[in-house]
């Protein structure tokens, strides 16, 4: 972070079995400081209820990370809406590992079309739809979320997209509704936010959006010195 000029960031946890998940979030609780913000763990076998909702927000956490290949479960499965709605009622938000996972290509559990779907039956939880909105499912993602109330992050596919697809999707998408992300240590945070700035069809507010400024709205930052309106 500080070789990339980065001065706040959010860091994510997977649990891959439910014993994990409490040691997880302690450890996570004890990296907290200044310009890191963890996102709390969560296994399907282990669901916070409602009242473990609010505890983890007063503990500081401001939504969850979920990777449906690795815990495998599908993303739009009814043994999920429990989670999906205390979240939602509790707005903390989701951020989705969506499309290919390179490391688990067979099976895909959070295609677009299926967090399209959890969407619409809850049109008030924060979802975000990493790799934006799904690796190598562009195509789908254009379809089924593009335009949707739906947060995509630019984390691994940055550098890798097709600029003609990024490009389209900012036509098409609201530019507030883009978050950016390294997926470190898998992509490089300076690299991909000098590709970002480099960017000719996107203006200086739009970069700034994308490259913070989205993200402190979304999980509700207080301003730091320097920041502008």
């Amino acid at each position: 972070m500080a070789r990339a000029s980065v001065d706040r960031a959010v860091i994510c946890g997977v649990a891959t079995r439910a014993s994990q998940v409490k040691t997880i979030n302690r450890w996570l609780v004890s990296i907290r400081e200044p310009g890191i913000h963890p996102l709390a763990a969560m296994h399907p076998d282990a669901m916070p209820g409602p009242d473990e909702m609010l505890e983890l927000k007063s503990r500081g956490f401001k939504g969850f990370k979920v990777h449906p290949d690795f815990q495998g479960f599908y993303v739009d499965e009814k043994r999920m809406f429990p989670f999906y709605e205390a979240a939602e009622a509790a707005e903390m938000l989701i951020l989705f590992h969506s499309g290919v996972d390179r490391g688990l290509p067979d099976t895909v559990h959070a295609t677009p079309e299926r967090l399209w779907k959890v969407h619409r039956r809850f049109p008030g939880l924060k979802v975000v739809a990493a790799h934006m909105g799904g690796e190598d499912m562009y195509q789908e993602t254009e379809q089924y979320l593009l335009g949707k109330d739906v947060y995509l992050d630019t984390s691994f596919v940055l550098r890798k997209m097709p600029q003609s697809v990024f490009r389209r999707f900012v036509q098409k998408h609201p530019i507030e509704r883009f978050l950016y992300g390294s997926d470190t240590p898998w992509g490089s945070q300076d690299r991909d936010l000098e590709f970002l700035f480099s960017l000719c069809f996107l203006n200086d507010a739009a970069k700034e959006k994308i490259a913070g400024k989205n993200a402190a709205g979304l999980l509700d930052l207080q301003r730091v010195k320097g920041d502008e309106k």
